[in-house]
This record gives C-alpha cells, sequence and structure tokens, in this order.
C-alpha cells in the first residue's frame, strides 16, 4: 500500500462519513483514566496507550496489539462511562482502531407540563468508532475514525456520524510532538491543537492542549463597550479557558503518574476562596505495569467536592 492509496482512503471516508453527519454537542467524555488523569489533556502524549480517543495517530506502534477496558463514575450521581477499546498493528506502519464508549447519565424525575411529578426517565449516549493510522516516517503519523454516536432521552432515539481526524510531527533529540486534531460533519468542526516537551534533567513530559469550535477567536466573541472597545483581561480569560496542562511523569520503570489542570474550569470559579475552588479543574492519576497488564487510575475534581473516578485494565501484546 503505498502512500498515495492511503491518502486517497482517507478522502473517501471522510467523504462517505460528511455526507450522512450532523455534529453532536457532546463527543468528548471518555472513560479512560489517562484523559481524567491529566485534566482532558495529552493530545500529543501517545505513551498513556489509548491517546487515540483524543487523536488518532496516536496508536501504540511499539506494540502489535492492545486491548483496554475503563470506568469512569461521578460518585453520589449515577453518572458513569464505559469504554472498551482497542488497536491491532497489522503491518509495520499500518494499524487498526475500533472502541465503544457508553455513557449514563443516570436518572431524573420527570414532571408534566402542570409540574406534577409522573415516575423517573433516563438518559444515555454511545459512541462507537472504526478507524484507521499510518506512520509515514518515524516523524509524522496521520490517522481517521469514522464515528457513529447515539443518544437516548427516555424513548426518544437520536443517532450522528462524523469524523475524528489527527496528525502528528515529532522532531528534537527528546522526541517533542505537535499535534493536530479534530471532529467534522463538513459544516461544523471542533480541534485541538498540542504540543508536548520531555524535559531534559526530569523524567517528565509536559502536555499544552489548545481546544477551538468553529466561531471561536472572533471579535464579537469578545464584550465590548462604549469606553473600552476590546477588554484584554476578558480576552485573556476566554483563551485560557480553552487550554489544558498534563503531565506524564516516569515515577520508576513500572509506574507512572499523571497530573494536570484544564482552565475550562475557570468559568466555575465563584469569589468564595477556598480549597474546592482551588482545586476545581486539577487531577491526579497513575499507571502501574504489571508485564503485559497495565492498571491505570484517574481522579478529576469538578466542584462541590464532586470527583470523577476512572478505573481502567489494559492488556499489550509483545
Amino acid at each position: 500500500m503505498n502512500r498515495n492509496k492511503v491518502l486517497t482512503g482517507f478522502a473517501l471516508l471522510l467523504t462517505a462519513v460528511t455526507a450522512f453527519a450532523a455534529l453532536p454537542a457532546q463527543v468528548s467524555n471518555f472513560a479512560s483514566p489517562a484523559y481524567w488523569g491529566m485534566a482532558h489533556s495529552g493530545g500529543a502524549v501517545e505513551a498513556v496507550g489509548n491517546a487515540y480517543w483524543l487523536n488518532p495517530a496516536l496508536p501504540a506502534y511499539d506494540a502489535p496489539y492492545s486491548l483496554h477496558l475503563h470506568e469512569a463514575f461521578l460518585p453520589g450521581t449515577g453518572i458513569y462511562i464505559s469504554e472498551f477499546s482497542g488497536h491491532y498493528r497489522f503491518a509495520d506502519k499500518h494499524v487498526l482502531l475500533s472502541g465503544l464508549n457508553f455513557e449514563n447519565y443516570g436518572s431524573f424525575e420527570a414532571r408534566d407540563s402542570e409540574g406534577i411529578p409522573e415516575g423517573e426517565f433516563t438518559a444515555s449516549q454511545y459512541q462507537y468508532f472504526l478507524g484507521y493510522a499510518y506512520r509515514f516516517s518515524p516523524h509524522f503519523r496521520a490517522g481517521i475514525q469514522a464515528v457513529v454516536q447515539g443518544n437516548r432521552i427516555e424513548a426518544s432515539r437520536e443517532h450522528a456520524g462524523f469524523l475524528r481526524y489527527g496528525f502528528t510531527y515529532a522532531f528534537g533529540e527528546r522526541e517533542n510532538m505537535l499535534a493536530f486534531s479534530g471532529v467534522t460533519d463538513g459544516l461544523e468542526h471542533r480541534w485541538r491543537a498540542s504540543f508536548s516537551h520531555e524535559l531534559e534533567y526530569l523524567p517528565v513530559r509536559l502536555n499544552l492542549d489548545l481546544r477551538g469550535y468553529d466561531g471561536d477567536g472572533t471579535p464579537a466573541a469578545f464584550p465590548r463597550s462604549e469606553d473600552e472597545p476590546f477588554d484584554f483581561g476578558t480576552a485573556a480569560r476566554y483563551v485560557a479557558e480553552k487550554i489544558t496542562l498534563g503531565a506524564y511523569i516516569r515515577a520508576t520503570e513500572d509506574l507512572r503518574l499523571m497530573t494536570g489542570i484544564d482552565l475550562a474550569r475557570l468559568n466555575m470559579q465563584t469569589h468564595s476562596f477556598g480549597l474546592d475552588s482551588i482545586l476545581r479543574g486539577m487531577s491526579l492519576g497513575a499507571q502501574y505495569r504489571l508485564n503485559s497488564i497495565t492498571f491505570s487510575l484517574g481522579l478529576y475534581h469538578y466542584a462541590n467536592f464532586s470527583t470523577m473516578t476512572a478505573l481502567g485494565i489494559s492488556w499489550n501484546g509483545k
């Protein structure tokens, strides 16, 4: 399979998916402990094993195959997310990817038009993808996924298809990485630009993600007033809320630690000062490898002392 055929395949898949797609509102809540452990960061960190949920160009090329089973839940709410995914490298440069992500939002009280309770209803969402990644060279990779997503509220059903794509470029002695990924239905787009850097004297890889949506960055997005046409502080906050910062730490040969902060939680800040406000958007995580098995944990703090907890087990081939 030559490069022209690979690029043609990407183009055909894009055309097929966008022919019927409608981009859903929620496309980026995953059960992965690394996703929560690095505070939604990690778009340029391939070492986590299933980074392809954020960027399809990031399967683990150093392993012939992998399987991941993850569960995330918000204690006391009935909300949980389940994920089963994996990859298969069928040639040196070619990888197949597939995964299922299921979100259960719990039960809600149903009321009639007069506000009288009439029972409960549930809501959920699933996302299934089938993808392909190709390594053009030691430096450049690309990947694409066809995604089907369904939403259910009581008896109501809604389905949509869209495309997730990604590119990565590694460079430098410490394999710094630039990455770009996104989802699209051909009309609407959401994207993530990422950069990771391996520190020289510490076993730490730092990652920065900047997320964007259609219409972001236009002057109309920033509040204006007659006296001050441009508010720098408001603009800086607007940009900061789209940034996530993460760290992937090689603590020992088999133990990896993760931490991060999602600055989007700035919009949840209140005027009260306390531990809960300080911790909003912060995370901790860990991965421990035992032969071919990896155990994972991720903790992400929302607000009111609610912490998303993610657990996982992975099996990597040799």
